[in-house]
């Protein structure tokens, strides 16, 4: 009788070793693993890795991240455990890897910087855990990246971090790039009152740098960016956002990425206009909707980004100066394709540009800023929300507003209306 009792009780804890970590379990190991970033216990953090051999990567890696984020001014961090994937083949292929109990799920990982992140922005990873030795690890973070579920890697997933920190910018990068990241941090302190004075205070005026080393990092700090037509390695710089609460209108998880070869290509003039304009879409982002047409948006952080630049119109306009002298007046504002063409983009940056000079001209810096918030509130499609706007603003139909700003350009640029 207590030979059967002893082998009831061996194929009891057998069974329950093997079994998979359950739903509390596992919101109990990520509540542990949030609590010990916050606190900065890297004891208690690395508790809840695997340190199996076939996890010596993954624990390599969240030790890496941990040194980083220790560094960094985080407000919030916590983890919201989600379904279980349906992927049987990746779920097979981590118990054979990890053990019998190993099990992958979806994992949110929410997050916010100090400043510049008034409420926390949020990511998806699929992370992989098992039992070990009694306890319930997290043991990879790639089990579904065979089938597409590949894991959100930020700033601290990519090797030692460098942060430096100046009166209105935070800027992430890596050890070797010091002076571009103190150089970015005091354009970027500039450029934020300037684009205040004109846009207003109502933002976070506070703005997180990303300087990524490769172009795996690039187009990890990208994001959605990627594949809307930004390009990842050919413009200096680049603003980006994780999404827009549908409820309140706020903007989530707005970054700067800085492609560093490219912006060092750059004059300090042309630096500092490139970021003030990436700043500048930063803080009118939430006035920014699907009725704000591209010339607008891009004109707007044009404009604001030229001011005080010094750069006469004709020498920041020069291949639509060309264009223009040559009778080739633009008939109509650039719509969107006119931006994503390589051969037709100067122009298209221009001709926006100088629409809004125009309507600043007009109607003052303040009337220029009341038409970009009348547009982006309006709805509707971008060419009918322009008109309302023209009509309100300036008192005239878009017709008339578009003679005017063909006029416009040929008495900046020279040339004659065709």
């Amino acid at each position: 009788m207590l030979v059967a009792l002893l082998i009831l009780a061996g194929c009891s804890a057998s069974a329950s070793s093997d079994s998979p970590p359950t739903r509390a379990e596992i919101a109990a190991l990520l509540a542990g693993h949030a609590r010990a970033v916050r606190t900065g216990d890297r004891a208690a953090f690395l508790a809840g890795v695997d340190d199996a051999p076939a996890a010596r990567r993954f624990r390599q890696a969240q030790a890496g991240a941990f040194a980083n984020l220790a560094r960094l001014p985080l407000t919030r961090w916590f983890y919201r455990l989600g379904p279980r994937a349906q992927a049987p083949g990746a779920q097979a292929a981590a118990r054979r890897r990890y053990g019998a109990s190993a099990v992958i799920y979806r994992v949110q990982l929410s997050y916010a910087l100090r400043g510049a992140d008034r409420r926390p922005t949020s990511h998806q990873l699929w992370w992989t855990f098992t039992r070990k030795d009694g306890r319930v690890v997290a043991a990879d973070d790639r089990g579904l990246a065979a089938v597409g579920g590949a894991s959100w890697r930020g700033p601290w997933d990519f090797g030692p971090l460098d942060v430096v920190r100046g009166s209105a910018a935070l800027v992430l990068g890596h050890p070797g790039d010091a002076p571009l990241l103190q150089s970015l941090a005091g354009t970027v302190d500039a450029a934020v009152p300037a684009v205040s004075a004109v846009w207003g205070t109502g933002w976070a005026r506070s703005v997180v740098v990303l300087v990524p080393r490769s172009p795996v990092e690039l187009q990890a700090d990208l994001g959605t960016a990627a594949d809307v037509g930004e390009p990842a390695a050919s413009v200096a710089a680049v603003a980006v956002s994780d999404a827009t609460d549908p409820v309140t209108g706020a903007v989530l998880g707005q970054r700067l990425v800085v492609e560093p070869d490219q912006l060092r290509r750059l004059s300090p003039i042309g630096r500092q206009i490139v970021i003030r304009h990436e700043v500048t879409h930063i803080a009118d982002a939430a006035a920014t909707s699907g009725s704000t047409p591209r010339w607008l948006a891009e004109g707007f952080a044009e404009y604001v980004g030229n001011l005080g630049s010094g750069q006469p119109v004709r020498t920041a306009a020069a291949e639509l100066r060309a264009a223009v002298e040559h009778g080739r007046v633009p008939r109509q504002l650039p719509g969107p394709a006119a931006f994503a063409a390589s051969a037709t983009a100067a122009q298209a940056y221009a001709q926006a540009w100088l629409a809004c000079r125009l309507i600043a001209a007009r109607v003052g810096v303040a009337g220029l800023v009341t038409f970009y918030r009348a547009v982006g509130a309006a709805g509707g499609t971008p060419h009918a929300a322009v008109a309302r706007a023209v009509r309100h603003v300036l008192a005239e139909s878009l017709a008339a507003f578009t003679a005017q700003w063909r006029g416009y350009l040929v008495r900046e640029l020279g040339g004659r209306v065709g």
